[in-house]
């Protein structure tokens, strides 16, 4: 039964824990597998062929780890790849995104402003913003969309420079100049983002709300597992597993950092020649 009700979790980096994290919590008895492409990061910064490409081919393997549920905890992804995950899998496997359960949580709170259209901001790497993804699904809902590419602070975040004079100096040249200072709802469009999320709020008004992307998602997942949650032993001990396609410092401490633990990573190579030249 725990390889039916296992967890497939993928990003291109630390970012993607956020989620882990917020999953574990919300769904304590469930088991995961998460997989970093720490080789390929950052997404933001590839072209959304690559990206579909590396999705695709972490999605088969979290199947083969016996996930039974894939979560896409990486906008870049979730913005240029969803398609190509739900394909991959098959349509007996549900598929989690991290945009969708936002947008649901904007339509819910347009509620509280009937006079108006609510004002939405969101930053993201180039990528997902680029795709326009999560501008057409807010408009769509009715939202004021305002966005901003922010292509730095994910590797910054990657590296270590969650905190400190690197990520402050990035956050005053994106934010600094008060383009989202009317916004009603702010969106951090990138799941490392959260690890600044204080320092982002700081340059919001007061009454901006910050959007907790990851308890979204993980309330997204624990609807999609739906009766299978009931079925779930209460004496069975959860199973966390960790792979990354890189193994590094920043990500080593990340995971350490979320998890309040060393957790044991190991380094997995899923890729062959053709991920060198993936349209041949």
């Amino acid at each position: 039964m725990a390889a039916l009700l296992k967890i497939g979790i993928f990003d291109s980096g630390i970012g993607g824990l956020t989620v882990a994290r917020a999953i574990e919590d919300t769904l304590p008895g469930f088991s995961f597998v998460y997989f970093g492409d720490t080789a390929h990061l950052p997404y933001g910064e590839k072209s959304p062929q690559l990206i579909r490409h590396y999705a695709s081919r972490i999605s088969h393997h979290l199947l083969d780890w016996g996930s039974a549920i894939i979560v896409v905890a990486c906008n870049s992804a979730s913005s240029n790849a969803l398609a190509s995950v739900q394909d991959a899998v098959g349509p007996a496997v549900p598929v989690i995104d991290v945009i969708s359960p936002v947008v649901l949580e904007v339509e819910q709170a347009q509620k509280r402003f009937p006079e108006r259209p609510i004002r939405v901001g969101v930053i993201g790497t180039r990528a997902t913003i680029d795709s326009g993804v999560y501008q057409q699904a807010l408009r769509a809902v009715g939202a004021h969309v305002k966005s901003r590419a922010t292509p730095l602070l994910a590797s910054a975040i990657e590296e270590g420079f969650a905190e400190g004079q690197v990520s402050e100096a990035l956050l005053a040249a994106y934010l600094g100049d008060g383009y989202f200072a009317d916004v009603d709802v702010f969106v951090l469009g990138c799941t490392h983002y959260p690890l600044i999320a204080d320092q982002i709020q700081a340059y919001l008004s007061p009454d901006t709300r910050l959007l907790d992307s990851p308890a979204l998602v993980a309330r997204a997942v624990s609807g999609a597992l739906g009766a299978a949650k009931a079925t779930l032993p209460e004496d069975q001990e959860s199973v966390r597993a960790f792979f990354v396609s890189d193994l590094t410092p920043a990500f080593a401490a990340g995971a350490r950092r979320f998890f309040g633990e060393a957790v044991e990573l190991s380094e997995r190579s899923i890729w062959g020649d053709q991920d060198r030249n993936p349209s041949a």
